[in-house]
């Protein structure tokens, strides 16, 4: 079978009218990956879209590595919300832990604990990942230079962007860039 190369519609993860729950967007990609399965030899067209949908669901930063983990201990719905929303909005500046818990209303070490029991990583590790994204969406639509779209994705420079990226995805950008796969 051939390499097929697509691109994350971002709307394609979103619920109507809201964010839908981690749990429910488990069962959707659960769904999706079954009827795939099921049309990969009838309809490619159809299995390859339905493909693309999942990607974007396992692409999306409000789907926890184990759906059924409790949050105790985890931020509340209204502190995420806040801190997402921030952090998208900072994305090309400086994001500050002191910010984010001021955010939250709570104190940097309590807040750093409960981000990592409602996100399962630490603040730092997050926003370095949602650079990353940033950064391939940007590789994938436009045809700017790496040491512009590092500073666009908030890292100090070309280099910066290069070790971060080989880090989380396991290739360096211009490798990624012109595979032009989602990984």
């Amino acid at each position: 079978m051939s390499a097929l190369q697509f691109q994350i519609d971002d709307s394609l993860h979103r619920a109507p009218g809201g964010a839908a729950s981690p749990a429910s967007q488990h069962n959707h990609l659960t769904r999706l990956l079954a009827h795939v399965m099921s049309l990969v030899e009838q309809n490619d067209d159809t299995a390859i879209d339905l493909i693309r949908k999942a990607s974007a669901l396992v692409a999306s930063p409000d789907l926890p590595a184990n759906p059924a983990r409790s949050m105790r201990g985890g931020l509340a719905p209204w502190q995420v919300s806040r801190v997402r929303r921030h952090i998208d909005e900072e994305l090309t500046g400086r994001i500050n832990i002191d910010d984010l818990a001021q955010i939250t209303r709570l104190s940097t070490s309590y807040f750093s604990a409960a981000f990592r029991a409602s996100f399962g990583t630490s603040p730092h590790d997050y926003i370095c990942r949602r650079r990353i994204d940033h950064a391939k969406q940007l590789m994938l639509t436009t045809d700017t230079p790496l040491c512009e779209i590092a500073l666009d994705c908030g890292f100090a420079d070309q280099s910066h962007l290069c070790r971060v990226f080989r880090r989380v995805t396991g290739q360096t950008p211009a490798a990624w860039r012109r595979n032009g796969w989602i990984a």
